[in-house]
């Protein structure tokens, strides 16, 4: 699996889809989520007023982008209620991630969670925690092609300048801990715009 770190935000990566979770109990949506809403001309924020999302617990919702963002479809993620939310949520979430996106056949996919200090929960650690959950997940599933998909996956994290390197230091941490249970290539630009490889 190929993991890749940008210092720009998540709309502007070229991806089959971006991953975004937003919560049954916060109005107007913050983050990632409300940045997308924007771009998209409150078109989620609509979908929220008709009752069409809610927000529950593993609610999964695929949209086009139509062109606002660089990622072709946006999946949106019911994360339950904001008190709920936490490393282990996150990491119980893992499984069932997994298998949608492998069902709907997407191989480079941009992930952003809720990461606000009000969350109390870290950017770096959050992605540490899914790294190591996709771990997890392919440790206890016995089908094989879910394992050959994963290892074609191009996974995209992307925060801002601002989050780059405690993504980075998060993505490190989750190779230290899983060693040989999970190959991760990391890919992250230098100074001089071009990409430097971690294998």
């Amino acid at each position: 699996m190929e993991v890749i770190l940008s210092k720009e935000g998540v709309d502007v990566q070229k991806c089959d889809v971006l991953v975004t979770g937003f919560f049954q109990d916060e109005r107007p949506l913050k983050g990632s989520s409300g940045w997308i809403d924007w771009r998209l001309n409150g078109r989620i924020s609509g979908f929220l007023i008709e009752k069409k999302l809610t927000g529950i617990w593993k609610e999964t919702t695929l949209i086009p982008s139509q062109g606002r963002v660089k990622s072709r479809m946006i999946l949106l993620l019911g994360l339950g209620g904001v008190r709920d939310y936490s490393y282990l949520r996150l990491r119980e979430f893992s499984p069932y991630l997994l298998e949608t996106l492998r069902k709907l056949n997407f191989s480079d996919i941009c992930i952003s969670f809720p990461h606000e200090a009000s969350y109390n929960v870290d950017c770096g650690k959050l992605v540490e925690v899914f790294i190591e959950g996709i771990a997890d997940t392919l440790d206890s599933c016995k089908d094989p092609s879910m394992k050959a998909w994963v290892k074609g996956v191009r996974l995209f994290f992307a925060e801002g300048e601002e989050r780059f390197y405690e993504i980075f230091l998060g993505v490190q941490t989750a190779r230290l801990v899983l060693k040989d249970r999970l190959r991760l290539k990391m890919v992250v630009p230098s100074d001089r715009d071009s990409e430097i490889n971690f294998t």
